[in-house]
């Protein structure tokens, strides 16, 4: 694995701390699919190849477990880790709840300038093709709708679950023009709910709007 080539396409290093840096780093390759589900991630290699001790490898290693995103074994190293189709049905189950919880809470203090940053991003969905474009904008449509939620909790396990869903969904929902389609339709649904102001409404095609995707889970995971 080129660990230099995706150091590459993370941000400066300047600003971060080392075990920062090696975290964002694997995390990046994990979230883009440049490091697959049971990969094995060797601590020297890694330390080698980013030029550094293996301390902030560890530690990124540990960083990233608390996230599952990486399974650290006894006496075995560590590998990327792979998740069932029970468990991401699962993550997209919880999603969904943590998610229309969160825009109940947002509708009452949506502004103008919100649904305007909302309607510049599906703008900006219709334009675009390519797929890490796409999720992008995905997850930038789903942060504003419920910023006003003011839940930097639920904004944390939200990051989580998303870097572990869309690894499996990329090719079956963003990579496919058709599915991306659907879903902008379905985004301008929501917010036209959230401009009226019907909570019930928005949220419950919000939660339809999330569950919709379990079907794009890759046959190939079991």
């Amino acid at each position: 694995m080129d660990y230099k080539a995706l150091a590459a396409n993370v941000e400066n290093r300047d600003g971060f701390g080392t075990q920062e840096w090696v975290y964002r780093v694997l995390r990046a390759g994990i979230v883009n699919g440049a490091l697959p589900g049971g990969m094995q991630l060797k601590q020297d290699e890694i330390s080698a190849a980013l030029n550094v001790s293996h301390i902030p490898v560890r530690e990124a290693l540990r960083q990233l477990e608390a996230q599952h995103l990486v399974t650290i074994h006894a006496n075995r190293g560590a590998t990327v880790t792979e998740l069932s189709r029970e468990m991401l049905i699962n993550c997209m189950k919880v999603r969904a709840a943590i998610s229309i919880a969160m825009l109940r809470e947002a509708i009452p203090h949506m502004t103008e300038e919100d649904f305007a940053a909302l309607d510049a991003i599906l703008d900006e969905q219709r334009k675009v093709s390519d797929t890490l474009a796409s999720e992008k904008l995905n997850i930038r449509f789903h942060e504003v709708l419920t910023a006003k939620a003011n839940n930097p909790i639920a904004d944390m396990l939200m990051e989580i679950i998303q870097a572990n869903i869309n690894r499996y969904l990329r090719s079956g929902f963003y990579g496919d023009a058709a599915e991306r389609e659907v879903s902008v339709v379905e985004h301008e649904n929501i917010l036209a709910a959230c401009k009226a102001g019907d909570a019930d409404e928005a949220v419950k095609l919000l939660q339809a709007h999330i569950m919709d995707a379990a079907a794009l889970i890759p046959e190939s995971v079991r």
